[in-house]
């Protein structure tokens, strides 16, 4: 699973060299079990597998820590990129997994990233509706199923909501990312910019 690999793979390149009791441990800190499905038991299998196909380099010592290989980083640069990018209506655990490593990115990657999501949003809506349409029109299923795409309409309304938000924060400078200076992960003078707390027709 994506996200179990984009988990495991991003904690061990914060991490490393780490062995699996510590980052299980970490992960647990995360409450991975709830929101990506992860197993806690599963972490050490995930991490031996991962060695297995170069992912992972195993050092030498008990016990066995893990970090990067080359292989690794561009599989993780991958994940990272596609959870950001891709939307799953209903499925928010890749993107939760994504927000987890996304300021190892940098500034303007993120944002185009997360503006391409936009996109993609945009044209599902366009599908939904007219979705919608067709089935208002048609009596080949029943009327209620017309319900299903109002739900899904509704998760993608409010994730558009949201990457609008995060992109006006990320554009005022908040957060620190992998391109930026040195120093504390919090906007200068640790204060909330205006034009976030207060986005052009909001409430």
């Amino acid at each position: 699973m994506s996200t179990t690999r984009l988990l495991l793979l991003g904690a061990v390149r914060i991490f490393q060299p780490v062995h699996g009791y510590l980052l299980r441990r970490e992960l647990l800190t995360w409450q991975v079990q709830d929101w990506a499905h992860l197993n806690p038991g599963s972490i050490y299998s995930g991490l031996r597998t991962l060695a297995k196909r170069g992912l992972l380099e195993e050092t030498e010592g008990e016990p066995v820590s893990y970090r990067l290989t080359a292989d690794g980083e561009v599989e993780y640069q991958r994940l990272l990129g596609s959870a950001l990018r891709r939307p799953e209506p209903g499925d928010p655990s890749r993107l939760l997994g994504g927000l987890c490593f996304f300021t190892t990115l940098p500034r303007d990657e993120v944002r185009e990233a997360l503006r391409a999501r936009d996109l993609v949003l945009e044209a599902m809506v366009s599908g939904m509706d007219s979705a919608v349409r067709g089935v208002e029109s048609s009596r080949m299923a029943p009327a209620s199923t017309v319900e299903l795409f109002h739900a899904t309409r509704a998760w993608v309304d409010g994730e558009r909501g949201w990457v609008r938000e995060v992109c006006a924060r990320i554009d005022a400078g908040h957060y620190r990312f992998a391109d930026d200076p040195q120093g504390p992960d919090r906007p200068v003078g640790g204060l909330w910019p205006a034009a976030v707390l207060d986005p052009p027709g909001g409430a």
